[in-house]
């Protein structure tokens, strides 16, 4: 671990004084930088480390682009503006011998030097996926950011966790966004010759994951952080989703949740839950207030109604997974899902091919590392011990628990916003909450005031995992990573619908901090508005009439309440509380 602290803080040193020296204008200064590989070459001095420009190709405005192979991020995006697409590949050999050689391809659209707006915007991955985040960088290039993301060391779809070896653990775990950084910040100074002024980190999932993780191992990475639903805690959620599924395979079929029956449950979650919050509007603001009754469907009849073994496998779901630590002693490792979030259940648990093969490749490919020539591993192997070896092994170390490490990004002026839809059925809600609650025990202080000042975390009542909305169509759209650039690709998602938006920001309001997250937080950093709400906003289902309904999203512990006279489906109707 000295060692890892001590490379950390040598790189950070060297990019320090080679940003430095660009800021002095020690680089000859150029108003118009020329997109060629050329424009790259010899830029990168760390040690260790090989860069090679794969390519640099211009797109003029309202351009599209796409990589041809990426299994990751496949999809075509459109309506770019004009700017310079690089490509690079990066080897690291500076862990060796401690650890395998790192190698990993980064990715960077830089706009033209008048658009660009003087600062960096590092993009998140998603999933399992390898490949370049070319969708989610091109959001950040809008605003005016030079966009960086990297493939994570390996090329895949983002089922697919067959790809493992430790080196890619590794990259995937933190190697490849942290290196990515590094010399994204050395390639663009250099391209714009000037320093960026800021930097900032945008982010879903394993992309709220890999930020967070990064804050954690340098607090130099970032400005500003935009987090979303993030799956920090990988050595649990793998292991819980694991736990669940075995229990599954372990019943009969009439204990298993099928797409009818995931349906009625979350009918009847609307009905019990909806009102609870003081009003009836098809969102369930408050889940965890709610005593839910699954007792009212179960019956014998499957077209509307549950089995006891199917209600009981909703019950381990929304359960904590607590495993018996030794003396008598037990411990929760995961927190279940919350109501509301059983639309998105069917992706882990809606099928017995999801049940036997994803959800198990975590143990056979990253814990056990089990060859093709070897026993596939099956779910009646299952135990709490696997939840013992993966906090023991820590595959890629790419679990973002060092809460102590926090401190210091505070304390250099760092700044997160992290949210997390409600109605998520991917990664638990309460994990971001624990999250929060960990870094204020971390920094031995309960005051909201103290945590509030740099870190701020947001819920958004009825919202999926990083993007859209359960069937009632809650708001769910503020200009979060990867949500504008998902509304461009709705044709290639399999629907029936057509691009839409602007390919960032959110439709109506493009840039606006009342209405855009990442814009709310550009502002905080730089101007010292804090973010106490943002406006979230639902469209209506064929896109064609505009907006549904809006609605704020509060900054922890605060809630959007109803003034009890207006419009339910607008926002001035609501304050936060």
């Amino acid at each position: 671990m000295l060692a890892v602290a001590l490379s950390a803080i040598l790189y950070a040193l060297l990019i320090s004084n080679s940003l430095a020296e660009l800021g002095r204008g020690s680089l000859r200064q150029r108003q118009s930088p020329k997109c060629a590989a050329s424009s790259f070459t010899n830029v990168v001095n760390l040690p260790g480390v090989t860069v090679t420009i794969e390519k640099a190709v211009s797109i003029s405005e309202r351009g599209s682009y796409a990589e041809s192979g990426n299994q990751g991020f496949p999809q075509t995006i459109d309506l770019l503006p004009a700017l310079c697409a690089v490509t690079v590949r990066v080897t690291n050999t500076s862990d060796v011998p401690i650890k395998p050689q790192s190698s990993y391809r980064i990715g960077l659209f830089l706009p033209t030097t008048t658009n660009w707006n003087s600062t960096i915007l590092t993009v998140g991955s998603a999933s399992f996926a390898g490949g370049i985040n070319w969708p989610g960088m091109s959001e950040g290039t809008h605003y005016g950011f030079a966009t960086i993301s990297t493939d994570n060391g390996h090329n895949s779809a983002g089922s697919d966790l067959s790809w493992a070896t430790p080196a890619r653990l590794y990259d995937w775990g933190y190697r490849a966004l942290h290196g990515s950084v590094l010399v994204g910040k050395l390639l663009v100074a250099h391209y714009y010759s000037n320093s960026p002024t800021y930097s900032y980190y945008a982010g879903c999932s394993t992309g709220g994951r890999q930020g967070l993780r990064e804050i954690q191992y340098d607090t130099n990475s970032f400005d500003g952080a935009l987090i979303g639903a993030p799956a920090w805690d990988t050595m649990h959620l793998m292991p819980w989703i694991s736990k669940i599924a075995a229990q599954q395979l372990n019943t009969t079929a009439n204990g298993r949740l099928r797409a009818t029956q995931l349906s009625i449950l979350a009918t009847e979650v609307l009905r019990q839950c909806d009102a609870q919050d003081g009003v009836k509007d098809n969102i369930i603001s408050q889940p965890d207030q709610c005593r839910f009754d699954i007792s009212k469907i179960i019956c014998s009849d499957p077209s509307r109604c549950l089995t006891r073994a199917q209600a009981d496998t909703a019950g381990k779901i929304y359960g904590e997974y607590i495993i018996n630590s030794g003396n008598g002693r037990n411990r929760t490792v995961y927190n279940g899902f919350t109501l509301s979030s059983e639309d998105q259940w069917s992706v882990y648990f809606g099928s017995d091919a999801a049940l036997s093969d994803f959800d198990f490749s975590y143990e056979r490919y990253w814990l056990y590392n089990l060859t093709s020539t070897q026993p596939p591993y099956t779910w009646q192997q299952y135990s709490d011990q696997v939840v013992l070896d993966s906090e023991r092994i820590n595959a890629g170390q790419a679990t973002a628990n060092q809460f102590d490490a926090l401190s210091s990004y505070r304390n250099r002026g760092g700044k997160i916003i992290m949210y997390h839809g409600l109605a998520d059925g991917l990664i638990s809600p309460k994990t971001s909450l624990a999250y929060y609650n960990a870094t204020i025990s971390s920094m031995n202080t309960s005051e909201a005031r103290e945590i509030r000042s740099w870190f701020r975390y947001f819920q958004v009542p009825g919202m999926q995992h990083c993007y859209f909305s359960n069937r009632f169509n809650a708001p769910w759209d503020f200009g979060a990573p990867g949500q504008a650039s998902q509304l461009r690709m709705l044709p290639a998602l399999g629907t029936n619908l057509k691009a839409f938006g602007d390919g960032w920001s959110v439709p109506g309001h493009l840039g606006d901090e009342r209405y855009d997250m990442l814009a709310a937080l550009v502002k905080w950093v730089e101007e010292g508005r804090e973010v106490e709400q943002v406006v979230a906003t639902a469209f209506k289902e064929d896109l064609s009439e505009g907006v549904y309904r809006t609605r704020p999203v509060c900054a922890w512990p605060g809630r959007a309440v109803w003034d009890g006279r207006g419009d339910v489906d607008v926002a001035g109707s609501w304050r936060c509380v």
